[in-house]
Order: C-alpha cells, then structure tokens, then sequence
C-alpha cells in the first residue's frame, strides 16, 4: 500500500464536505485557505463543541445516504453522535485489509469479539464480506456468546484471527487452562487484532508467548474511525490514507517533538458523513522516532486521555504506563492476571500468582514508574479474575485494569471481573465458593478502606 502524506488539494476537499454540516457552516463556511500554514490557523474542534450541536450536527449528507449512527460519551458524559455512509466503512476496511494481506484474506476464519455497537466490529464484517476472510459475529458485550462460547466458537472453527479488546486473550487463555488446554498447542489462533484500550509492548509480548501467535494493535475513536495499525516491530503508525494528524504539545499550539507527548489533533480524510476539521481527540501520544521496519508512517504510543493522569507524591503517569508496569509485574512472576488499585499513597498491584519472591517484579515496576511508591500483592488463583463465575454470567462488560479508589464517585473494585459481569445465579456449591472469594475481597478492601 502505498503511504503519501495528504496534499493541501486533499485538506481543502475534507474542508468543503465539512461545511455542509450545521457544525462547520457555522464556523468555517467562508474560511479560505492556500496552504498548511493557513489550515493550521483553523480553531480546533474540541468535544465540548461536538456537545454543543444537536444529535445531526455533525451529518454533512443526507439521510439518504447514511447507514450507520454511532455514539461515544465525552468526558461530561454526553453523547457525541457520529453518522457514517457505505463508503465511509469501505475505506476503512479497505486500509486494514490492504495493510495486514497475510491476516485478512479469503479462507481465513475471523473471530469478530468487538461489540456490535462500535464501528471496528462492522469493519471486520465488512472486510468478510469483501473477500478477506470469513467472520464469526461475536461481539462481547451481549447475551448471546459469552466467553466460554467464544473459545468453543474459535476451538471448533479453527480460527485463525480474534479481534477484539486487548484483555481477550487473556481471558481466555485462564478459560482454556480450566478447561484443560493449552491455548497455543490446542487453538489454531495465529493473530489478535485488538484495540479499545491502552496496549503496551509488554502486554502483546505476553499475549503471544501465551498463545504462540501475533498481535496487532488497532487504533481509532467513534469520532475519527481507522487512525492506525501496528507493524511487525509492534509500532503503532498512523493511517495518513484515512486522517491528517498533528501531534501538538500539551500547552501550546506547537508541534511536539520527537519523544515528548502531546496532544492528537485529527482532520478526517475519509469520512463523509461526519467530517472533522482539526479535531481534539483529547488523547494523549508520544511521537516516536523513525521505525526500524521501514514503514515511513509517524509511529506513536497512545498514552491515555487527557484528565486520566494518575499522580501519587509528585509523581504523575498515564494509564498506559500504569498497565504497562503492572504487566511487566506480572510476567516477571510467570503470570498475566493483574489489576491496579490507585490509593492516596501508593498503587496497589494485585497479581495472581504463587510466587513467593517478588523482587523482580518490583524490579521491572522500578523500571517503568522509576520512584512512585507501589505495593504489590499476590493472591490466590480466582480472586482477580474468576473465570468460574464469569463462565455463567450472561452478560459481560469492557474490561478496566484500574480502579481509582480516590474519586468521591465510582466503583471501588478489586479485581477484573467485579467491573466486568452481571451477577448470575448460582448453585449451593458456587454459592459457597463465590461467597467465601467475596468476603476475602470485602476484608480486604475494609482494611484499604481503614488505612485511607
């Protein structure tokens, strides 16, 4: 696939499409430009302004012509509202397909696990439909194919690809153990494409020694659609075909520099139905220097979203960093099953492990948080995540691997699944097992609660 940057011809035609939206016709529909620098005079769009408009006022076509509406909350916790056309899904899907030829291709089985209310789900599908491989419509967060269906559904198809969340492999690996396989040797999984969450190099690591295959990163947003993938060195590029993007320093208008995290700001180029000029997409990413893979794409690392900064005595990290340190934790006591607790004095990383020596993984946590003040904890197999109950739950939600307990509102978790299911109904027996895992987890948390 050919990479060419975005002409100015290109950034005008994405400008004209729009200003047929009542958001841009107010702002920019007399606005002319010759060149970027002019282009990048333009106020930037920032979520507050997408909340402004009522649910079309970001449609820039008719009705007619629009096969999708999606919608995504914003940090005040209304709905921006996204409408997409046919051709706004064929490009996507046509940029994925065309990047990744050796995942997504005809024969291939594609384990399709992104909720049906996002548009990567519909991308998959579509990319099935196109002739790059056969999908398994799965989505998660539904009734229908909860976990353990999902690892019969990839063991009896064979398949060869799971798309979804970036902790689903985990989670299924811990299915696939109690269920007495080994998910390399006894599942024909080659590749993960996942995306929807932060995805550090030492996680994917993780997933693919666990599984033996593949992981590509996926990034985007309901706003933008596609805006990257992942190469074989495991960067993450930024798709020029589909969005022009700069990466602006935090507190000025300026590029960022090689390294230092900024602010990504995003023109869609792509997308008709709700065009965006100079979008905030209020993430936070670090410019990375040129890959060794060749690739001459901007690489970045998404670090979080702007506010999700976790700042414990003066030291301040992203969530990536946060879930980064906690995976590496966790590898280093032979494990993949971690969940962080953000404390007024420390992080609590809680790890399902049996091993009694720690020291290298408080090693690794020395590495990536350098001197923040951090306690890990290593618990019995099923109190981080119980893959018994999460085996009857009927409806299951994204995963978090962090729970802020210093917020006057939200949930104070402990472990993966508490955030992630609806209680089932039990028998006498697990009635007896789900209750005594509770009231380890309730004394726990009252003597967090005591020392807060």
């Amino acid at each position: 696939m050919e990479d060419v940057d975005p002409g100015i011809d290109e950034i005008k035609a994405t400008l004209h499409r729009a200003c047929q939206s009542p958001l841009y016709k107010a702002r920019l529909c007399n606005v002319k430009i010759k060149d970027f620098d002019d282009f990048h005079k333009l106020p930037l769009t920032t979520r507050e302004d997408l909340q402004s408009v009522d649910i079309h006022g970001t449609r820039a076509v008719p009705l007619e012509r629009v096969c999708h509406y999606g919608e995504t909350s914003g940090t005040s916790g209304k709905a921006n509202s996204t409408w997409l056309t046919t051709a706004d899904f064929t490009r996507n899907a046509q940029a994925i397909a065309a990047r990744h030829p050796d995942v997504f291709s005809a024969g291939r089985i594609l384990l399709n696990r992104f909720p049906f209310m996002a548009a990567p789900a519909h991308l998959i599908q579509l990319m099935a439909q196109q002739g790059a491989g056969v999908s398994i419509p799965a989505g998660n967060i539904n009734w229908d194919v909860p976990f353990p269906r999902a690892l019969d559904l990839a063991r009896r198809t064979g398949a060869h690809v799971l798309a979804g969340f970036p902790f689903e492999p985990i989670i299924l690996a811990e299915l696939a153990r109690a269920q007495g396989l080994d998910p390399a040797r006894d599942l024909a999984l080659d590749t993960f494409f996942l995306g929807g969450s932060p995805l550090p190099k030492v996680l994917q690591q993780r997933i693919e020694k666990v599984w033996g295959a593949r992981v590509i990163e996926l990034y985007g947003s309901t706003e933008t659609m596609l805006l990257g993938t992942s190469c074989l060195q495991r960067s993450l590029h930024l798709e020029s075909s589909q969005a022009y993007v700069e990466i602006l320093k935090i507190n000025s208008d300026n590029p960022a520099s090689e390294g230092e995290i900024g602010r990504l700001i995003v023109t869609t180029l792509s997308i008709e139905g709700s065009p965006l000029i100079r979008f905030d997409t209020g993430d936070r990413v670090r410019r990375l220097a040129p890959c060794g893979c060749g690739d001459p794409r901007q690489s970045i690392v998404v670090m979080g979203r702007e506010g999700d900064e976790i700042e414990i005595d003066g030291h301040q990290r992203y969530p990536y960093e946060i879930i980064e340190a906690a995976a590496a934790a966790a590898n280093a006591l032979e494990s993949s099953i971690f969940f962080t607790v953000v404390l007024p004095d420390r992080l609590l990383i809680r790890i399902e492990s049996e091993k009694e020596d720690k020291s290298h993984a408080y090693a690794a946590i020395k590495r990536y948080l350098g001197g923040m003040n951090v306690e890990i904890e290593c618990a019995d197999r099923g109190l981080i995540l119980d893959t018994e109950t999460l085996s009857r739950s009927p409806s299951v939600y994204k995963p978090v691997l962090i729970s802020d307990w210093r917020a006057e509102m939200g949930r104070q978790i402990l472990s993966i699944d508490q955030g992630m299911i609806e209680w089932p109904s039990l028998s006498f027996a697990e009635g007896r097992s789900w209750l005594n895992r509770t009231i380890r987890r309730s004394l726990r948390s009252r003597r967090l609660r005591r020392e807060i």
